[in-house]
């Protein structure tokens, strides 16, 4: 369940993002991309995902935001409080982020940067026990998002 409060944020083992999750530019003198994974105090969007399917436990998700990757990794279920960061710079302006599963689930969504101010969005992977379907919970809001 998203927006709930008192879980603790990211855990080690394979839900942590990448080395490169706080990648920089290039070097070969060409820009960086307009959305791009950046330090969290450079973020403009701090982006939360969560596995809370113990039916597909570990799942792959692969999460872009208008055609960039910026997530790609595996992520378990643990107790459904692990929520893990990453920070992204995301220009003012309308963009769509895809989230799209290892086990078929295709989800897109458009939404809106504003000129000034962060944003807090988390992604739910979710699959009810009785198997009715699997799911992505999108959330995106101007305060801070706290978790259970």
């Amino acid at each position: 369940m998203l927006a709930a409060t008192g879980c603790t944020g990211p855990s080690g083992g394979t839900n942590s993002p990448s080395s490169s999750a706080a990648a920089t530019p290039p070097s070969t003198g060409a820009a960086a991309p307009a959305v791009r994974l950046v330090e969290e105090h450079l973020a403009d969007l701090h982006l939360w995902v969560s596995n809370q399917s113990f039916r597909d436990d570990p799942v792959v998700l692969t999460i872009s935001i208008d055609g960039i990757a910026i997530v790609d990794q595996r992520f378990t279920v643990e107790g459904q409080h692990t929520f893990v960061l990453f920070p992204v710079r995301v220009p003012p302006g309308g963009h769509v982020v895809r989230v799209v599963s290892a086990t078929g689930v295709d989800f897109q969504e458009r939404f809106t940067m504003p000129e000034r101010g962060r944003r807090y969005a988390a992604v739910g992977y979710v699959n009810a026990v009785d198997d009715s379907g699997r799911a992505i919970d999108w959330l995106i809001r101007s305060t801070p998002i706290a978790f259970a």
